[in-house]
């Protein structure tokens, strides 16, 4: 039986870098994760290991940039990781967008983490953020609606 993770990154070869640093920073926090580069070895069945992946992540996080969105390869990937939330697994696929894009009709909906142009302290803080089970709240008295000072 094949160990269950936390994550499985999905990304276009040209975003290796971007990818490795979102699984490094992950495992880092204490998280689990399967990435190509890392756990897909030459001879092995690379249809049959996207496969384990998908299907023994929690989540899948795709690593959104144009490359990502114009490759048949990844597309393949996003839709069967996408095709869980839509058969009840929430937020099996999420977004990590690193580049401008257009994520056009069927992704656009999807909320994503986004890192783009930001420093890697802010893009750690919002990688963490965005995979976490719950949104952190700051508590803060809030102001009436209906007071003339709102």
């Amino acid at each position: 039986m094949v160990e269950q993770r936390d994550f499985f990154i999905t990304y276009n070869h040209k975003d290796e870098a971007w990818a490795t640093w979102v699984a490094e920073t992950l495992e880092k926090a204490g998280h689990t994760t399967v990435i190509q580069a890392w756990n897909f070895l030459p001879g092995d069945n690379f249809m049959a290991a996207m496969d384990d992946a998908l299907s023994t992540c929690r989540r899948t996080l795709g690593v959104l940039s144009p490359h990502y969105l114009a490759s048949l390869f990844t597309r393949a990937e996003w839709t069967a990781a996408y095709r869980q939330t839509l058969l009840g697994r929430p937020r099996s696929f999420i977004p990590v967008r690193v580049a401008e894009c257009d994520p056009g009709p069927l992704l656009g909906p999807v909320v994503y983490i986004d890192v783009a142009g930001v420093d890697e302290d802010e893009a750690r803080r919002r990688l963490l953020a965005g995979v976490a089970d719950s949104v952190p709240r700051e508590r803060r008295d809030p102001r009436f609606p209906g007071s003339p000072l709102a």
